[in-house]
């Protein structure tokens, strides 16, 4: 038989502080980066990734759990691209194997998340939905396998397909920023760390721990509207008595952090705007979310009108054709009437005709005067905000202006309402920097950034050794000028009595 190996072999030296067993929730953040490419609703079917080291009797296998058909797209995702997609992110150096795969499935907006898992050892469902969730994904069925026979197969080349999913056929109800996606990652690195710390002696029942911590103290901020620091530290204390866990205090002063940026930023939750409810089977393989959100009642709203709009079309078409009717019959009538005039009346068959004449015409008129339907305009779709990174090069006449990483530069404005953050502090314009590494929200409603989350230029070493390099003449200088001072000729004070 073949030797049952893991999905992913490991270095015998792994990355510090998380490591090896932090490494593959860390990978989750490949859920939210396959979100910051837009696109259509995405074709009929589901798009399959199976992991390039699966042989053809396991490819076979997981297609087969996967129910596919022939109009699924089906992509093989190898262990370069799990490493490409996790570059800057954590280090997967180590990576040698990909055989857990994914079958993605996009929803209709309102129905929401559904997340299984099969054979997978150690991401957890519950993870996989808080990254969608986070990151803008409402409505999809996700399932996660590894092939039957092997053990230890904890889910980060799924996590790659997912990404590669997305990629090629991004969700219609699926919508995002960069300003979420940043958000999600911290939120599921922390997560992370959070689950580990707390699982010591079972990190998967520890992840589990968290992922609900850290998701019902999203929800309350969701749904009460919170903002306040005060308010979601009490949620917080309020999740960990439920549990009955303590966050170490540094992870905590981390979370609280996350959890007020992210209650400050303007987000729509979409499908979750109102909330959700969670449900999971017995064994910790599934997970559904359900929510009743604004953007479900928008969409039912949109629905009834465009319904009422073809009713009325419709009716009023009913009228018109019914109009014609009427007319045609009149016509028949009086072509008939004529031809019952007798031959001997002339002047009267030639009166009848021009009547006949003003008839037709009187009726056409009237049939062409009947009104047709109106097209109902569709509503122009309301600009989406989007983010803004880069480095603050001018603070002047209530506007940033900021300059991206390609170098080119470009000013927004600001309004009363703007938001800033510095180094994690509520702050005002006034104290942000030039210098200052920048992610802002711009509105193109309000044609303004509605909040700014700022960071402090850090000092290299080159600058540091540039301001030594002012005191070094001096210090040059001054130690031999001191060491003369010291060795000086002092005149002895001598004591001469004086004559009397």
């Amino acid at each position: 038989m073949p030797t049952t190996r893991p999905s992913c072999s490991r270095r015998s030296q792994g990355p510090r502080r998380l490591g090896r067993s932090a490494g593959w929730l860390l990978a989750l953040a490949l859920v939210v980066a396959l979100l910051g490419r837009g696109g259509s609703a995405a074709e009929s079917g589901k798009t399959i990734t199976i992991g390039e080291t699966n042989n053809p009797a396991q490819r076979e296998q997981l297609l087969a759990l996967f129910g596919a058909e022939d109009d699924d797209r089906i992509i093989e995702i190898t262990v370069e691209d799990t490493k490409e997609a996790m570059d800057g992110i954590f280090d997967m150096s180590y990576i040698t194997t990909a055989y857990s795969s994914t079958a993605l499935t996009c929803r209709d907006l309102g129905d929401g998340l559904d997340v299984t898992t099969s054979n997978i050892t150690l991401v957890t469902p519950g993870l996989y939905a808080m990254a969608l969730v986070t990151a803008g994904i409402g409505d999809a069925e996700l399932v996660v396998a590894g092939p039957n026979g092997l053990t230890g197969i904890e889910g980060m080349t799924a996590l790659a397909g997912v990404f590669k999913s997305w990629e090629e056929s991004p969700c219609a109800s699926g919508a995002t920023t960069s300003a979420r996606l940043r958000l999600a990652l911290e939120e599921l690195t922390l997560t992370a760390q959070i689950g580990v710390a707390l699982g010591a002696v079972d990190r998967q029942v520890g992840v589990q721990i968290a992922t609900d911590i850290v998701l019902e103290t999203q929800k309350t901020i969701v749904t009460d509207g919170l903002s306040q620091e005060s308010d979601i530290d009490a949620v917080i204390a309020a999740q960990e008595q439920r549990a009955g866990v303590a966050i170490a205090p540094e992870l905590r002063a981390q979370l609280l952090d996350l959890m007020v940026r992210l209650a400050r930023t303007n987000i729509d939750w979409g499908t979750f705007a109102a909330g959700w409810t969670i449900d999971t089977n017995g064994d910790n393989t599934r997970i559904t979310m359900r929510g009743d959100g604004i953007a479900i009642r928008n969409a039912q709203a949109t629905a009834t009108a465009r319904a009422g709009a073809a009713l009325t079309a419709t009716a009023e078409a009913e009228a018109a054709l019914t109009a014609t009717a009427g007319a045609e019959a009149a016509l028949t009538a009086t072509a008939e009437a004529d031809l019952s005039a007798t031959a001997g009346a002339a002047l009267t068959a030639t009166a009848d005709a021009q009547a006949t004449q003003d008839a037709i015409a009187a009726l056409t008129a009237t049939a062409a005067a009947q009104p047709t339907a109106t097209p109902i305009p569709a509503p122009t779709a309301t600009p989406e905000p989007f983010a803004v990174a880069g480095k603050v090069v001018e603070i002047a006449d209530g506007a940033l202006t900021i300059e991206d990483a390609g170098g080119s530069e470009a000013r927004y404005a600001v309004v009363e309402s703007t938001t800033y953050l510095r180094e994690g502090e509520q702050v005002e314009l006034i104290d942000l920097d030039e210098g200052d590494s920048v992610d802002a929200m711009f509105d193109p409603t309000l044609n303004a950034v509605t909040s700014v989350n700022a960071h402090a230029a850090s000092v290299g070493l080159l600058a540091r050794m540039a301001w030594m390099g002012l005191f070094l003449p001096v210090a040059l200088i001054a130690a031999p000028a001191f060491w003369l001072w010291r060795r000086r000729e002092v005149e002895p004070f001598i004591v001469r009595e004086a004559a009397a």
